[in-house]
């Protein structure tokens, strides 16, 4: 057998790529009452006896060290739609990768739809939801592909679009339209490759000149990305980059609370989730890059007090090296309340302090838990140190009593990955 992609979705279309046994596995764990699970079953079971898939499908996989999330796509019998899609998904994470590695352009009839996805499905794609007699599912293209796609040369500061991507420098802008800038040839081409909901690019003649270029434009004209030639002038008009960038692009995400008005988690999570929850980190970069921790230590979500840096300045989305897109992210206005509830629905919430009495290695992480790190000068504050299940500190040889925010981030999150390794 094949085996599953730990590190991101992996579009398999043969079984040497995919271990279908261990999908199958997981669809009648997470819904075995489900006609679509028993289709593919039937499907697996002729391509065994005959060497061919009847009806094709292609198969989405997510988890890294365990398989979270599974998303079927087939085109048989379709007109008005390009798949039928069936999700299944433990996290928001993994069902937010897997809506990211469905292809642009392509519509798709989404089921089922529990209650807990309609948000993260909504941030991604667009369309609508339609009830049936014995079902609901959502009809809709990722965002930003589903209309025809605009290409035209801008070459007025007032035009409309570069007054938008010019609004959008602000975080009040940002948070109106759900929409945060990525800026450099580097930056948008992992945003194009990690499916990002784009809705807009906005490129130089500079640009235009580099085989890099080229290639990145190639691709977008291809997932219908509305593309807007400026000229250097109106280019600095619309970011205070300096050297100005050559490309940027605006980028579909919802920033979310993470308590409802009623003080409920508006957070789906599974017995094996892991969180990490920031106080106060006022420094953009020191929070880019905990973001691009947290991502690579595999976290479920972050959740972000509402004080300190936001996420979608432009110092910590590059910091953060793709993480701010990829990652669900959340905020809250309370961490004391946010902790409050955790514990109150079964989460270990461990906060790492230098003034902790227990040392992390003899720590012992119990799932779900959430990790809270603070200020990068003053820590956690009193409050939230007294509301965590317990308090952790970092050893350190003398010299030192503190590192920075985001390496104490992973060493928390690491040993706590190293724990749970499977």
């Amino acid at each position: 057998m094949g085996y599953i992609c730990r590190t991101r979705c992996n579009l398999s279309r043969n079984i040497s790529m995919t271990n279908y046994d261990e999908v199958i596995a997981f669809l009648e764990r997470e819904n075995p009452e489900a006609e679509a699970v028993s289709h593919f079953k039937q499907a697996y079971q002729t391509f065994l006896e005959t060497g061919a898939w009847h009806p094709t499908y292609q198969v989405l996989t997510t988890g890294w060290q365990t398989l979270d999330g599974v998303l079927l796509m087939t085109s048989e019998n379709l007109t008005d739609v390009d798949y039928r899609v069936y999700l299944a998904a433990t996290t928001e994470r993994s069902l937010r990768e897997l809506l990211l590695a469905f292809p642009r352009r392509c519509s798709g009839m989404f089921h089922p739809i529990e209650n807990w996805m309609d948000n993260g499905i909504r941030d991604i794609l667009e369309g609508e939801v339609v009830h049936t007699d014995t079902t609901r599912f959502y009809r809709g293209v990722k965002r930003g592909s589903g209309r025809v796609a605009v290409q035209r040369t801008v070459s007025k500061r007032k035009d409309a679009i570069a007054a938008h991507i010019r609004k959008l420098g602000t975080l009040k802008g940002k948070l109106e339209h759900s929409q945060f800038v990525v800026e450099g040839d580097l930056m948008i081409e992992r945003a194009v490759s990690d499916g990002l909901p784009i809705e807009a690019l906005f490129y130089t003649t500079t640009f235009l000149a580099t085989p890099e270029g080229k290639r990145l434009l190639k691709q977008a004209f291809a997932d219908n990305i509305s593309c807007y030639q400026v000229s250097d002038g109106v280019m600095g008009s619309v970011t205070t980059t300096r050297p100005v960038p050559s490309v940027v692009a605006s980028v579909h995400f919802k920033f979310k609370p993470f308590l409802s008005a009623a003080g409920e988690p508006n957070f789906h999570f599974s017995p094996q989730c892991t969180m990490l929850i920031a106080e106060n980190i006022a420094n953009p970069d020191n929070l880019g890059m905990t973001l691009r921790t947290a991502d690579a230590a595999g976290v479920s979500a972050v959740l972000l007090s509402s004080v300190g840096a936001s996420p979608f300045h432009k110092n910590c989305i590059r910091a953060s090296r793709g993480a701010v897109g990829r990652l669900p992210l959340y905020y809250a206005t309370d961490i004391v309340q946010v902790v409050a509830r955790l514990r109150a629905v079964g989460w270990n919430v461990l906060g790492g302090t230098s003034s902790a009495k227990k040392e992390l290695q003899t720590t012992s992480f119990s799932l779900p838990t959430a990790i809270v790190v603070g200020n990068e000068n003053t820590g956690l504050s009193v409050e939230v140190r007294e509301s965590c299940t317990a308090l952790v500190r970092i050893p350190m040889a003398s010299g030192q009593s503190s590192l920075n925010v985001a390496v104490a981030a992973g060493v928390l999150l690491y040993e706590l990955t190293r724990q749970h390794r499977i």
